[in-house]
Protein backbone atom coordinates (compact mmCIF):
# COMPACT_ATOMS: atom_id res chain seq x y z
CA UNK A 1 0.00 0.00 0.00
CA UNK A 2 1.10 3.22 -0.90
CA UNK A 3 0.13 6.91 0.76
CA UNK A 4 -0.41 9.77 -1.93
CA UNK A 5 -1.96 13.20 -1.54
CA UNK A 6 -5.13 14.89 -2.76
CA UNK A 7 -6.47 18.11 -2.48
CA UNK A 8 -4.41 19.13 0.91
CA UNK A 9 -4.55 15.72 2.22
CA UNK A 10 -4.02 12.11 2.48
CA UNK A 11 -5.28 9.10 1.28
CA UNK A 12 -5.00 6.15 0.20
CA UNK A 13 -5.10 4.08 -2.38
CA UNK A 14 -5.39 0.69 -3.77
CA UNK A 15 -2.52 -0.53 -6.31
CA UNK A 16 -3.52 -2.32 -9.76
CA UNK A 17 -0.71 -3.49 -11.86
CA UNK A 18 -1.40 -3.67 -15.44
CA UNK A 19 -1.44 -7.56 -16.55
CA UNK A 20 1.24 -7.84 -19.34
CA UNK A 21 -0.63 -11.45 -20.34
CA UNK A 22 -3.51 -9.29 -21.59
CA UNK A 23 -1.50 -6.81 -23.66
CA UNK A 24 0.68 -10.18 -25.30
CA UNK A 25 -3.54 -11.65 -26.00
CA UNK A 26 -4.10 -8.14 -27.79
CA UNK A 27 -0.72 -8.45 -29.77
CA UNK A 28 0.65 -5.44 -27.79
CA UNK A 29 -2.51 -3.10 -29.36
CA UNK A 30 -5.66 -4.27 -28.59
CA UNK A 31 -7.87 -5.48 -30.95
CA UNK A 32 -11.09 -3.49 -32.12
CA UNK A 33 -8.57 -0.37 -30.31
CA UNK A 34 -10.16 2.97 -31.73
CA UNK A 35 -8.36 6.33 -30.23
CA UNK A 36 -10.49 8.74 -28.80
CA UNK A 37 -9.10 11.46 -30.00
CA UNK A 38 -6.58 12.26 -32.83
CA UNK A 39 -6.87 14.90 -34.25
CA UNK A 40 -3.94 17.42 -32.59
CA UNK A 41 -5.93 20.88 -32.85
CA UNK A 42 -8.90 18.91 -30.52
CA UNK A 43 -6.17 18.27 -27.98
CA UNK A 44 -4.58 20.56 -25.26
CA UNK A 45 -1.75 17.91 -24.64
CA UNK A 46 1.99 17.15 -26.03
CA UNK A 47 3.43 17.93 -29.29
CA UNK A 48 4.31 14.94 -31.03
CA UNK A 49 6.60 14.49 -34.01
CA UNK A 50 9.04 12.05 -35.31
CA UNK A 51 11.91 14.20 -34.26
CA UNK A 52 9.94 15.57 -31.27
CA UNK A 53 9.73 12.23 -28.71
CA UNK A 54 12.89 13.53 -26.98
CA UNK A 55 12.43 12.47 -22.96
CA UNK A 56 14.41 15.52 -21.68
CA UNK A 57 12.19 18.63 -21.92
CA UNK A 58 14.54 20.99 -20.04
CA UNK A 59 17.49 21.40 -22.82
CA UNK A 60 15.54 22.78 -25.86
CA UNK A 61 16.86 25.62 -27.03
CA UNK A 62 15.19 29.19 -27.45
CA UNK A 63 13.79 29.86 -30.76
CA UNK A 64 14.84 32.95 -32.70
CA UNK A 65 12.89 36.42 -31.53
CA UNK A 66 11.35 34.71 -28.46
CA UNK A 67 10.94 37.79 -26.53
CA UNK A 68 9.77 39.87 -29.41
CA UNK A 69 6.08 40.41 -28.63
CA UNK A 70 5.14 40.70 -32.20
CA UNK A 71 7.15 37.96 -33.48
CA UNK A 72 5.64 35.44 -31.38
CA UNK A 73 2.03 37.06 -31.90
CA UNK A 74 2.73 36.24 -35.29
CA UNK A 75 3.61 32.58 -35.01
CA UNK A 76 0.02 32.09 -32.46
CA UNK A 77 -2.01 33.64 -35.39
CA UNK A 78 -0.23 31.53 -37.92
CA UNK A 79 -1.04 28.86 -35.49
CA UNK A 80 -4.16 29.43 -35.10
CA UNK A 81 -5.23 29.60 -38.60
CA UNK A 82 -4.14 25.97 -39.33
CA UNK A 83 -6.52 24.94 -37.01
CA UNK A 84 -10.02 23.24 -38.37
CA UNK A 85 -13.09 24.78 -37.63
CA UNK A 86 -13.87 22.71 -35.06
CA UNK A 87 -10.50 22.74 -33.50
CA UNK A 88 -11.05 26.57 -33.48
CA UNK A 89 -14.51 26.77 -31.75
CA UNK A 90 -12.65 23.80 -29.19
CA UNK A 91 -10.23 26.19 -28.28
CA UNK A 92 -12.52 29.01 -28.01
CA UNK A 93 -15.01 27.03 -25.65
CA UNK A 94 -11.83 26.11 -23.48
CA UNK A 95 -10.72 29.87 -23.00
CA UNK A 96 -14.25 31.16 -22.31
CA UNK A 97 -15.09 27.95 -19.70
CA UNK A 98 -17.05 25.46 -21.44
CA UNK A 99 -14.87 22.26 -20.92
CA UNK A 100 -15.43 19.18 -22.65
CA UNK A 101 -13.25 15.91 -21.34
CA UNK A 102 -13.59 12.08 -22.45
CA UNK A 103 -16.44 10.26 -21.47
CA UNK A 104 -14.71 7.18 -19.55
CA UNK A 105 -16.15 3.78 -19.62
CA UNK A 106 -14.61 0.38 -17.93
CA UNK A 107 -13.62 -0.55 -21.27
CA UNK A 108 -12.06 2.86 -22.41
CA UNK A 109 -10.03 2.45 -19.55
CA UNK A 110 -9.23 -0.73 -19.68
CA UNK A 111 -7.94 -1.08 -23.62
CA UNK A 112 -6.27 2.35 -22.80
CA UNK A 113 -4.35 0.83 -19.76
CA UNK A 114 -3.06 -1.60 -22.25
CA UNK A 115 -2.24 0.23 -25.54
CA UNK A 116 -0.69 3.42 -23.00
CA UNK A 117 2.01 0.14 -21.79
CA UNK A 118 2.34 -0.82 -25.97
CA UNK A 119 3.36 3.19 -26.42
CA UNK A 120 5.68 3.12 -23.69
CA UNK A 121 7.85 0.57 -24.72
CA UNK A 122 7.97 1.67 -28.35
CA UNK A 123 9.83 5.07 -26.88
CA UNK A 124 13.46 4.63 -27.41
CA UNK A 125 14.08 7.33 -25.28
CA UNK A 126 13.25 6.38 -21.50
CA UNK A 127 16.02 5.73 -19.36
CA UNK A 128 14.78 7.58 -15.83
CA UNK A 129 11.33 5.71 -16.76
CA UNK A 130 13.36 2.34 -16.95
CA UNK A 131 15.49 3.47 -13.57
CA UNK A 132 12.10 4.22 -11.79
CA UNK A 133 10.63 1.10 -12.30
CA UNK A 134 13.24 -0.94 -11.52
CA UNK A 135 13.48 0.94 -8.20
CA UNK A 136 9.31 0.28 -7.33
CA UNK A 137 7.81 -1.20 -10.49
CA UNK A 138 4.18 -0.87 -8.44
CA UNK A 139 5.02 2.43 -8.09
CA UNK A 140 5.02 3.28 -11.90
CA UNK A 141 2.44 0.63 -13.12
CA UNK A 142 0.33 1.84 -10.43
CA UNK A 143 -2.95 1.86 -12.28
CA UNK A 144 -4.70 5.34 -10.81
CA UNK A 145 -1.35 7.27 -11.45
CA UNK A 146 -1.06 6.06 -15.06
CA UNK A 147 -4.85 7.00 -15.38
CA UNK A 148 -3.69 10.49 -14.47
CA UNK A 149 -1.55 10.85 -17.91
CA UNK A 150 -3.98 9.38 -19.99
CA UNK A 151 -7.17 12.01 -18.54
CA UNK A 152 -4.61 14.53 -19.09
CA UNK A 153 -4.24 13.93 -22.78
CA UNK A 154 -7.58 12.65 -22.94
CA UNK A 155 -6.84 8.99 -23.38
CA UNK A 156 -4.63 9.68 -26.79
CA UNK A 157 -2.12 6.97 -25.37
CA UNK A 158 0.42 8.33 -27.51
CA UNK A 159 1.02 11.30 -26.30
CA UNK A 160 0.32 9.95 -22.74
CA UNK A 161 3.21 7.77 -22.94
CA UNK A 162 5.53 10.68 -24.07
CA UNK A 163 4.13 12.36 -21.21
CA UNK A 164 5.12 10.04 -18.56
CA UNK A 165 8.12 9.34 -19.56
CA UNK A 166 9.46 12.48 -19.75
CA UNK A 167 7.65 12.90 -15.85
CA UNK A 168 9.99 10.36 -14.54
CA UNK A 169 13.46 12.46 -16.69
CA UNK A 170 12.17 15.90 -15.42
CA UNK A 171 12.00 14.02 -12.15
CA UNK A 172 15.02 12.80 -12.77
CA UNK A 173 16.87 15.89 -13.15
CA UNK A 174 15.20 18.19 -10.64
CA UNK A 175 15.34 15.70 -7.34
CA UNK A 176 17.77 12.87 -8.50
CA UNK A 177 17.52 8.53 -8.60
CA UNK A 178 16.76 7.97 -5.36
CA UNK A 179 13.56 10.36 -5.39
CA UNK A 180 12.33 8.74 -8.83
CA UNK A 181 9.83 6.03 -7.41
CA UNK A 182 8.31 8.12 -4.49
CA UNK A 183 5.47 11.22 -4.32
CA UNK A 184 7.59 14.24 -3.52
CA UNK A 185 6.84 15.97 -0.64
CA UNK A 186 7.99 18.79 1.28
CA UNK A 187 10.92 17.37 3.51
CA UNK A 188 12.59 16.79 -0.40
CA UNK A 189 13.04 20.32 -1.27
CA UNK A 190 15.64 22.31 -0.09
CA UNK A 191 15.78 25.76 1.94
CA UNK A 192 15.81 27.59 -1.47
CA UNK A 193 13.01 25.32 -2.65
CA UNK A 194 11.07 26.24 0.32
CA UNK A 195 11.37 29.71 0.16
CA UNK A 196 10.00 29.86 -3.58
CA UNK A 197 7.12 28.05 -2.30
CA UNK A 198 5.95 29.42 0.78
CA UNK A 199 6.32 33.07 -1.08
CA UNK A 200 2.75 32.63 -3.00
CA UNK A 201 4.27 33.28 -6.12
CA UNK A 202 3.22 30.10 -8.03
CA UNK A 203 0.14 27.77 -6.45
CA UNK A 204 -3.18 26.55 -7.49
CA UNK A 205 -5.91 28.31 -5.85
CA UNK A 206 -8.79 27.03 -3.91
CA UNK A 207 -10.97 27.94 -6.31
CA UNK A 208 -12.33 26.70 -10.34
CA UNK A 209 -13.83 28.56 -12.86
CA UNK A 210 -17.12 28.14 -14.96
CA UNK A 211 -15.97 25.25 -16.43
CA UNK A 212 -15.00 23.15 -12.97
CA UNK A 213 -11.19 23.72 -13.66
CA UNK A 214 -8.86 24.09 -10.95
CA UNK A 215 -6.92 27.76 -11.08
CA UNK A 216 -3.53 27.93 -11.63
CA UNK A 217 -2.02 31.21 -10.15
CA UNK A 218 1.36 32.31 -11.28
CA UNK A 219 2.57 36.05 -10.17
CA UNK A 220 6.15 37.22 -9.64
CA UNK A 221 7.07 38.21 -6.34
CA UNK A 222 10.36 40.73 -5.59
CA UNK A 223 12.89 38.30 -4.44
CA UNK A 224 14.58 36.26 -7.24
CA UNK A 225 14.66 32.06 -7.17
CA UNK A 226 16.93 30.19 -9.32
CA UNK A 227 15.59 28.51 -11.70
CA UNK A 228 15.56 24.77 -10.33
CA UNK A 229 14.09 26.26 -6.79
CA UNK A 230 11.03 27.23 -9.00
CA UNK A 231 11.08 24.23 -10.89
CA UNK A 232 10.83 21.78 -8.23
CA UNK A 233 8.28 24.16 -6.23
CA UNK A 234 6.53 24.15 -9.34
CA UNK A 235 6.85 20.44 -9.68
CA UNK A 236 5.23 19.64 -6.20
CA UNK A 237 2.12 21.92 -6.72
CA UNK A 238 1.29 20.08 -9.91
CA UNK A 239 1.30 16.47 -8.47
CA UNK A 240 -0.30 17.90 -5.21
CA UNK A 241 -3.18 18.95 -6.69
CA UNK A 242 -3.51 16.46 -9.64
CA UNK A 243 -2.05 13.28 -8.75
CA UNK A 244 -5.16 12.03 -6.92
CA UNK A 245 -7.47 13.41 -7.75
CA UNK A 246 -9.85 12.40 -11.01
CA UNK A 247 -12.47 15.23 -11.24
CA UNK A 248 -9.30 17.81 -11.77
CA UNK A 249 -7.71 15.45 -14.05
CA UNK A 250 -10.56 14.77 -16.11
CA UNK A 251 -11.26 19.25 -16.56
CA UNK A 252 -7.71 20.46 -16.45
CA UNK A 253 -6.33 24.06 -15.25
CA UNK A 254 -6.68 27.11 -16.17
CA UNK A 255 -3.86 29.13 -15.32
CA UNK A 256 -3.33 33.00 -14.67
CA UNK A 257 -0.41 34.62 -14.81
CA UNK A 258 -0.15 37.98 -13.02
CA UNK A 259 2.44 40.76 -14.48
CA UNK A 260 1.79 43.81 -12.21
CA UNK A 261 3.73 46.61 -11.59
CA UNK A 262 7.66 47.32 -12.72
CA UNK A 263 9.21 45.72 -9.67
CA UNK A 264 10.46 42.36 -11.22
CA UNK A 265 11.98 39.44 -9.06
CA UNK A 266 12.71 35.94 -10.51
CA UNK A 267 9.85 35.82 -13.49
CA UNK A 268 10.75 39.05 -14.52
CA UNK A 269 14.72 39.28 -14.09
CA UNK A 270 15.11 35.13 -14.60
CA UNK A 271 14.90 34.68 -18.20
CA UNK A 272 16.31 30.63 -18.04
CA UNK A 273 13.50 30.10 -15.90
CA UNK A 274 10.72 31.50 -18.18
CA UNK A 275 11.89 30.11 -21.08
CA UNK A 276 11.48 26.67 -18.74
CA UNK A 277 8.71 26.96 -16.41
CA UNK A 278 6.34 26.41 -19.24
CA UNK A 279 8.31 22.78 -20.08
CA UNK A 280 6.97 21.52 -16.57
CA UNK A 281 3.46 20.93 -18.09
CA UNK A 282 5.00 18.50 -20.85
CA UNK A 283 5.89 16.38 -18.06
CA UNK A 284 3.31 16.33 -15.63
CA UNK A 285 -0.46 15.05 -15.51
CA UNK A 286 -1.59 18.71 -15.92
CA UNK A 287 -3.74 19.70 -18.54
CA UNK A 288 -3.55 23.27 -19.09
CA UNK A 289 -6.84 24.28 -20.78
CA UNK A 290 -6.76 27.69 -21.00
CA UNK A 291 -4.11 30.66 -20.56
CA UNK A 292 -4.43 33.94 -19.66
CA UNK A 293 -1.37 36.74 -18.73
CA UNK A 294 -2.93 39.82 -17.06
CA UNK A 295 -0.14 42.74 -17.79
CA UNK A 296 -0.29 45.93 -16.04
CA UNK A 297 2.79 47.28 -16.67
CA UNK A 298 4.14 47.21 -19.89
CA UNK A 299 8.14 46.36 -18.49
CA UNK A 300 6.34 42.60 -18.90
CA UNK A 301 5.52 42.45 -22.21
CA UNK A 302 9.14 41.03 -23.69
CA UNK A 303 9.25 37.92 -20.47
CA UNK A 304 5.85 37.22 -20.99
CA UNK A 305 6.27 36.85 -24.76
CA UNK A 306 9.66 34.29 -23.66
CA UNK A 307 7.22 32.72 -21.25
CA UNK A 308 4.38 32.35 -24.01
CA UNK A 309 6.99 30.96 -26.83
CA UNK A 310 7.72 28.46 -24.35
CA UNK A 311 4.69 26.59 -24.22
CA UNK A 312 3.09 23.80 -26.87
CA UNK A 313 1.10 25.04 -30.06
CA UNK A 314 -1.56 23.33 -28.33
CA UNK A 315 -1.73 25.76 -25.59
CA UNK A 316 -0.48 28.72 -27.65
CA UNK A 317 -4.06 28.79 -29.53
CA UNK A 318 -5.57 28.60 -25.89
CA UNK A 319 -3.89 31.91 -24.44
CA UNK A 320 -5.20 35.57 -24.41
CA UNK A 321 -3.29 38.15 -23.25
CA UNK A 322 -5.39 40.92 -21.19
CA UNK A 323 -3.79 44.35 -20.77
CA UNK A 324 -4.80 47.21 -18.33
CA UNK A 325 -5.17 47.97 -14.38
CA UNK A 326 -5.72 45.31 -11.86
CA UNK A 327 -9.53 45.93 -12.37
CA UNK A 328 -9.90 45.79 -15.50
CA UNK A 329 -8.15 42.46 -16.01
CA UNK A 330 -10.37 41.11 -13.36
CA UNK A 331 -13.66 42.32 -15.45
CA UNK A 332 -11.37 40.31 -18.15
CA UNK A 333 -10.96 37.14 -16.17
CA UNK A 334 -14.91 37.22 -15.49
CA UNK A 335 -15.59 37.16 -18.95
CA UNK A 336 -13.52 34.53 -19.17
CA UNK A 337 -15.03 32.49 -16.74
CA UNK A 338 -13.46 33.28 -13.84
CA UNK A 339 -14.53 34.64 -10.94
CA UNK A 340 -12.20 38.05 -9.84
CA UNK A 341 -13.03 37.24 -6.22
CA UNK A 342 -10.72 34.03 -6.02
CA UNK A 343 -7.96 35.96 -7.12
CA UNK A 344 -5.92 36.77 -4.06
CA UNK A 345 -5.46 40.35 -4.82
CA UNK A 346 -5.88 43.50 -3.27
CA UNK A 347 -6.72 46.97 -5.41
CA UNK A 348 -2.69 47.39 -5.95
CA UNK A 349 -2.10 44.30 -7.20
CA UNK A 350 -0.63 43.17 -4.16
CA UNK A 351 -0.74 38.87 -2.65
CA UNK A 352 -3.58 39.72 0.00
CA UNK A 353 -3.76 35.61 1.49
CA UNK A 354 -0.03 35.20 2.13
CA UNK A 355 -0.53 34.04 5.63
CA UNK A 356 -3.18 31.91 5.05
CA UNK A 357 -1.44 30.06 2.26
CA UNK A 358 1.61 29.37 4.12
CA UNK A 359 -1.12 27.79 7.14
CA UNK A 360 -2.34 25.79 4.36
CA UNK A 361 1.20 24.92 3.34
CA UNK A 362 2.11 23.84 6.82
CA UNK A 363 -1.32 21.72 7.03
CA UNK A 364 -0.56 19.81 3.89
CA UNK A 365 3.22 19.18 5.65
CA UNK A 366 2.07 17.88 8.82
CA UNK A 367 -0.94 15.35 6.49
CA UNK A 368 2.41 14.01 4.30
CA UNK A 369 4.55 13.58 7.39
CA UNK A 370 2.02 11.25 8.97
CA UNK A 371 1.01 9.36 6.11
CA UNK A 372 3.91 9.14 3.73
CA UNK A 373 6.90 7.06 4.84
CA UNK A 374 9.58 8.64 6.87
CA UNK A 375 12.30 10.28 4.74
CA UNK A 376 15.95 9.49 5.23
CA UNK A 377 17.05 13.29 4.96
CA UNK A 378 15.00 15.99 5.29
CA UNK A 379 15.65 18.84 2.96
CA UNK A 380 14.72 22.32 5.39
CA UNK A 381 13.60 21.47 8.84
CA UNK A 382 9.86 22.52 9.39
CA UNK A 383 8.72 25.13 12.22
CA UNK A 384 7.92 21.91 14.18
CA UNK A 385 10.83 20.31 13.93
CA UNK A 386 12.95 19.86 17.51
CA UNK A 387 16.50 20.89 16.56
CA UNK A 388 19.14 18.80 18.59
CA UNK A 389 22.30 20.91 18.67
CA UNK A 390 23.97 24.17 20.87
CA UNK A 391 24.19 27.54 19.52
CA UNK A 392 21.24 30.34 19.03
CA UNK A 393 20.30 29.21 15.37
CA UNK A 394 18.93 26.03 17.61
CA UNK A 395 17.18 28.09 20.50
CA UNK A 396 16.12 30.65 18.38
CA UNK A 397 14.26 27.33 16.27
CA UNK A 398 10.34 27.78 16.29
CA UNK A 399 10.08 24.43 17.16
CA UNK A 400 12.88 24.00 19.93
CA UNK A 401 10.44 27.49 21.57
CA UNK A 402 7.47 25.22 21.66
CA UNK A 403 9.90 22.05 23.22
CA UNK A 404 10.42 24.92 25.90
CA UNK A 405 6.49 25.55 26.48
CA UNK A 406 6.05 21.80 26.62
CA UNK A 407 8.51 21.44 29.35
CA UNK A 408 7.41 24.69 31.04
CA UNK A 409 4.16 23.26 31.61
CA UNK A 410 4.74 19.81 32.68
CA UNK A 411 7.87 21.18 34.76
CA UNK A 412 6.09 20.85 38.01
CA UNK A 413 4.70 16.81 37.13
CA UNK A 414 8.27 16.01 36.03
CA UNK A 415 10.03 17.11 38.83
CA UNK A 416 7.91 15.33 41.05
CA UNK A 417 7.80 11.86 39.37
CA UNK A 418 9.67 9.12 40.19
CA UNK A 419 13.20 8.37 37.54
CA UNK A 420 10.83 5.62 35.38
CA UNK A 421 7.82 8.20 34.97
CA UNK A 422 10.04 10.82 34.02
CA UNK A 423 11.28 8.87 30.93
CA UNK A 424 7.51 8.53 30.36
CA UNK A 425 6.23 11.83 30.46
CA UNK A 426 9.42 12.36 28.27
CA UNK A 427 8.10 10.47 25.37
CA UNK A 428 4.70 11.79 25.74
CA UNK A 429 6.30 14.92 25.40
CA UNK A 430 7.78 13.05 22.23
CA UNK A 431 4.66 11.83 21.19
CA UNK A 432 2.83 15.31 21.24
CA UNK A 433 5.17 16.61 18.91
CA UNK A 434 5.11 14.03 16.58
CA UNK A 435 1.36 13.76 16.43
CA UNK A 436 1.44 17.46 15.37
CA UNK A 437 3.74 16.82 12.50
CA UNK A 438 7.06 18.02 14.15
CA UNK A 439 10.33 15.29 14.16
CA UNK A 440 13.53 15.44 16.02
CA UNK A 441 16.59 16.39 13.41
CA UNK A 442 19.88 16.46 14.07
CA UNK A 443 22.85 17.03 11.00
CA UNK A 444 24.95 14.03 9.91
CA UNK A 445 28.44 14.34 8.78
CA UNK A 446 27.86 16.32 5.33
CA UNK A 447 25.36 18.91 7.36
CA UNK A 448 22.14 16.94 6.30
CA UNK A 449 19.15 16.92 8.30
CA UNK A 450 17.89 13.06 9.02
CA UNK A 451 15.76 12.14 11.61
CA UNK A 452 17.36 11.38 15.42
CA UNK A 453 16.65 8.13 16.98
CA UNK A 454 14.08 7.50 19.70
CA UNK A 455 16.84 7.73 22.89
CA UNK A 456 18.39 11.11 21.02
CA UNK A 457 14.61 12.34 21.31
CA UNK A 458 13.99 11.26 25.04
CA UNK A 459 18.09 13.00 26.27
CA UNK A 460 16.99 15.92 24.52
CA UNK A 461 13.75 16.69 26.09
CA UNK A 462 15.10 15.00 29.26
CA UNK A 463 17.95 18.14 29.12
CA UNK A 464 15.35 20.29 27.87
CA UNK A 465 13.54 19.25 31.43
CA UNK A 466 17.36 19.29 33.57
CA UNK A 467 18.04 22.59 32.02
CA UNK A 468 14.60 24.21 33.60
CA UNK A 469 15.69 22.75 36.75
CA UNK A 470 18.96 24.48 37.24
CA UNK A 471 17.42 27.61 36.26
CA UNK A 472 15.41 27.57 39.39
CA UNK A 473 12.13 25.60 37.88
CA UNK A 474 8.55 27.15 37.61
CA UNK A 475 8.55 30.37 39.99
Amino acid sequence: MKHRGADKSIIQTTHHSIDRSETAHYGGVPANYSMLTNQEDDVTGTDITPENKSADVFSKQVPPNATDPESVDSLIASQMAQLSVAGREKAYMDVHGIPDFATETPELIHRSLLQFQHEIEMLPDKKAYDIARRLDPTYVEDRDFRLAFLRCDKFDCQKAALRIVRHFQMKLDLFGADKLAMDITQDDLDADDMDSLYSSAGRFLNAYDSGGRIVNFLIDVPKVYTTGAVLRKGFYNIMVAFRDNPEVQRRGAVTVGWGVGAVKGSMGENSDLMWKLPRLNEGSPMRISALHMCITDEVWINQFALLRSGFSKQIQVRLRLHHGTVQECLEQLRRHGIDPACIPLNEQGEISDHLEYGRGLEQQRKHERLYYPLRRTIGTPSAQDVLLGKGTPFQIHPGNKNLRKMVSDRFKEYDKAPKGAKKAIARQVIATIKSNGGLFLKQDGNKKWVPASDDASVLKVSAAFRTLRLKGGIK
